[in-house]
């Protein structure tokens, strides 16, 4: 069975991207969050429960580049140049979507958004003692060789259906090894977008300095 997400092409990410949650120091993953050292700097409660339900709403396109659910219906937020593709898609002679923005104003009037996928991330898993214990004894080239293999193990495994997508990230340079689950949504909708003009104002400084105008 498919499911369903409605994309909305519009201004920034509310949320973080999949791989990380930002702080003071710099960017880290959700599974890692200093909680405390963010309680005591800041004053404010930040629990697993919150970081949970904030990495359950991180996206990840397939075209590349990250979203955000932005409700329980299962609307997206995202930059306007990630889903510029879709966009460009969905246009028609006598409707340049790019040029003059788009709006749905019903479900049934949102357009599918041929061949893309989001990926929203259900679940992280250290695998760092699985992956070092496949290489104990074993020189560089072999090392490497029985890495790979157990990546693609682990990979496997996890993978019980279409509807799952997994993948080994790296992280610290090899000290970390996480498992990333994602859920895989195949029908994607767009629901609304600016025109250009409007989102690219001020241009990609603007879009990474201030990226919820964009």
């Amino acid at each position: 069975m498919k499911s369903s997400l409605r994309a909305a092409a519009l201004l920034a990410l509310s949320l973080s991207a999949p791989l990380g949650a930002s702080a003071e120091e710099g960017m880290w993953t959700f599974n890692r969050f200093p909680t405390a050292h963010y309680e005591k700097s800041t004053g404010a409660q930040l629990d697993a429960k919150r970081l949970d339900h904030l990495r359950a709403s991180s996206i990840r396109v397939s075209a590349g580049g990250s979203a955000s659910f932005v409700s329980p219906d299962g609307l997206v937020l995202t930059n306007h140049h990630v889903a510029s593709d879709c966009i460009e898609q969905v246009s028609t002679p006598k409707a340049d979507y790019i040029k003059r923005g788009f709006a749905a104003m019903s479900r049934d009037k949102e357009l599918v958004c041929p061949g893309l996928e989001l990926h929203g991330l259900t679940r992280i898993t250290d695998v760092t003692a699985q992956v070092r214990k496949a290489t104990e004894g074993l020189d560089d080239a072999k090392a490497g060789e029985a890495r790979r293999a157990e990546i693609a193990r682990l990979e496997k495994a996890c993978q019980t259906s279409e509807a799952v997508h997994c993948e080994v990230v790296k992280l610290y340079n090899g000290g970390v090894w996480d498992l990333y689950e994602y859920k895989r949504y195949t029908d994607v909708r767009l629901v609304w977008a600016p025109e250009l003009g409007i989102a690219f104002f001020g241009g990609d400084p603007d879009n990474f300095m201030f990226p919820r105008y964009d």
